[in-house]
């Protein structure tokens, strides 16, 4: 069984939409975290009934800790599981592009990868078509700037029909349709590409070297790439409301799994917020050196969007507006955003366990971005 979802760039174009313009602050704001605790109540609470989500789990950072962390509603309604932010598994989709780019930047660090090299010289099981003459880099694939554009987006409640890496890019990678470096075009394959880098230079499989690099230093104990049953303890289950019903999902799996597969908790997220909020380190562990962490952070390439432009990882936008980083996702029952203000020394997350590129619930997301935004960093 194949579901053809909404094409991904939907994803894009809602990440950063619909922010408030908002006057930059002088000085960073703390947040106060009984008034956060009070507007997470009253908007998830009010949120999950109008939009038909049966649960989120939410988490938020500032200063180098968790300010606030809750589970709203439930990860399993036949069973009346509530979520909760320490072991409820979700998934996170597109926000594992960000993982992507973070053991990218790892290597470029050990001076195994050039960011501005042509990929064919890393690559061993097949070789990029030159249809241009200008060669494909590291950066244009974190930037979504390669010129591929991404096939038919196809996942697979049958894992049996996923496939390895290396044969799924190999027939997925159509030939380029645009110059390298010329035209912003959302391309998970790109990521997966760029994972499959990775694992070539490294020797290792790449969910493993994830694990090893990146979740295991930040004690990221409940996270992991799910390619194929059994399925994490503690996994919630997504939902589709439909008739007036909840209808609980099938699992989806992805031959493209670096760029989409990643499921996690709240907490193991909070980790992750950290580290990028506290230089490439969490608890006196490090993934990243300063200087590439605010490399990673920097506007790279414009988007269509108005004032977004890709970063490694990421999409930000500054303007004369607050100072946004982050990234979205949604597949089948999930969808999930991940904001930071650097300036702010804050970042939040969180996950919902609703079907929402057919339904309303992907709304909640730029609902609460706008009323965040006006709520605790609008002068």
């Amino acid at each position: 069984m194949k579901l053809k979802l909404l094409t991904i760039i939907l994803l894009v174009s809602f990440l950063l939409s619909a922010c408030q313009p908002v006057r930059t602050r002088t000085e960073p704001v703390v947040i106060d975290r009984n008034e956060l605790q009070n507007f997470a109540d009253a908007f998830f609470t009010e949120q999950l009934q109008a939009l038909h989500i049966p649960g989120v789990v939410v988490i938020f950072v500032q200063k180098g800790e968790v300010i606030f962390a809750k589970g709203y509603g439930y990860a399993n309604l036949e069973q009346a599981t509530p979520l909760d932010p320490d072991s409820s598994i979700v998934r996170i989709v597109s926000i594992s592009k960000p993982f992507v780019a973070t053991a990218v930047m790892q290597l470029v660090e050990q001076g195994k990868l050039d960011l501005h090299a042509d990929v064919n010289q890393y690559l061993t099981a097949f070789q990029l078509k030159d249809n241009f003459p200008e060669p494909v880099t590291l950066a244009q694939l974190l930037t979504h700037t390669s010129g591929f554009e991404d096939p038919p987006y196809v996942s697979n409640t049958d894992p049996q029909q996923v496939q390895p890496l290396r044969e799924y890019l190999a027939a997925a990678l159509l030939a380029r349709t645009h110059r390298p470096g010329e035209v912003y075009s959302y391309s998970s394959c790109g990521y997966d590409l760029a994972a499959l880098i990775v694992e070539e230079v490294s020797g290792v499989p790449f969910d493993q070297y994830v694990a090893q690099n990146i979740f295991k230093p930040l004690g990221m104990t409940h996270s992991r790439y799910v390619q194929s049953p059994p399925l994490p303890e503690n996994m919630a289950t997504g939902y589709f409301y439909q008739g007036s019903v909840q209808i609980p999902q099938p699992v989806d799996y992805d031959s493209g799994y670096p760029s989409g597969s990643i499921v996690s908790t709240a907490d193991d997220m909070g980790r992750f917020l950290l580290a990028q909020l506290q230089q490439g380190c969490y608890d006196n562990v490090c993934i990243l050196k300063p200087e590439t962490i605010a490399q990673m952070h920097q506007p790279q390439a414009a988007t269509p969007y108005q004032g977004q432009n890709a970063t490694f990882g990421f999409v930000e936008r500054d303007s004369d507006e607050v100072r946004l980083i982050g990234h979205s996702g949604a597949i089948r029952g999930f969808g999930s955003i991940l904001h930071f203000f650097p300036e702010h020394d804050l970042g939040f997350f969180f996950a919902f366990n609703e079907e929402c590129l057919q339904t309303s619930a992907c709304d909640i997301i730029p609902a609460f971005r706008t009323q965040f935004l006006a709520r605790f960093l609008n002068n």
